[in-house]
């Protein structure tokens, strides 16, 4: 295991990147895995933890009639995308420089492989929510769901769940598969019907101080 993570740590430094965070689920063998990647250098996350949680039936209750949900099908409406979902994480300066001058890049890789995209929630044709979609065989999983600070409380994280239930029983792969934060999202989402199936550890891997570990 040492060379595997001596490897991936490498790879992303010679990518420019200083840190790493590192998913363990609850199946994830061997069963001591976040101990042994403790040992070599990482730190658990603080919070509550985060819950795999899969939806496989119609979700309730349905949002508020004023969020209009739709997949981000422009150059420009990536850039919105990543805008929202730049103030919904908070992130620093140096990332937000970097995904604002990626964005056209990303959207027009993922128009050309078909399997993710950004879907955008808007109230009163402001853009107020977004979240990622990924397109699988056996169903949807949706990631980065961000909500502006301002407009939290209404519905809006809510209201992609919906429009993301459709598009899967369109696809014929009628499944959504999420993480989500004990401590946020886990709760909306257990109203909406999803059930957790698996736990997960975080571990985040500072590549300047676990390196040598």
């Amino acid at each position: 295991m040492r060379s595997t993570v001596a490897e991936i740590r490498d790879l992303l430094t010679a990518r420019g990147r200083s840190a790493s965070m590192w998913s363990v689920g609850s199946s994830a063998l061997p069963s001591d895995l976040p101990d042994r990647l403790q040992a070599l250098g990482m730190v658990p996350e603080d919070g509550p933890g985060e819950a795999a949680m899969v939806l496989v039936r119609p979700p309730e209750p349905h949002p508020p009639a004023s969020f209009v949900v739709r997949l981000a099908e422009t150059a420009d409406e990536y850039r919105v995308a990543a805008d929202v979902m730049i103030e919904a994480f908070g992130f620093d300066p140096s990332d937000a420089a970097e995904a604002r001058a990626q964005a056209e890049s990303r959207f027009e890789r993922s128009r050309a492989s078909a399997h993710t995209r950004l879907a955008l929630v808007w109230e009163d044709d402001v853009p107020i929510a977004t979240g990622r979609v990924t397109f699988t065989p056996w169903g949807l999983f949706l990631g980065g769901g961000g909500t502006l600070p301002r407009a939290r409380a209404r519905g809006a994280f809510g209201a992609l769940i919906p429009a993301a239930w459709r598009e899967a029983v369109r696809r014929g792969t009628p499944a959504l598969v999420t993480w989500a934060r004990r401590d946020t999202s886990e709760p909306i989402l257990a109203r909406l019907g999803f059930e957790e199936v698996a736990t997960i550890r975080q571990l985040r891997d500072d590549l300047g101080t676990g390196a040598g570990a």
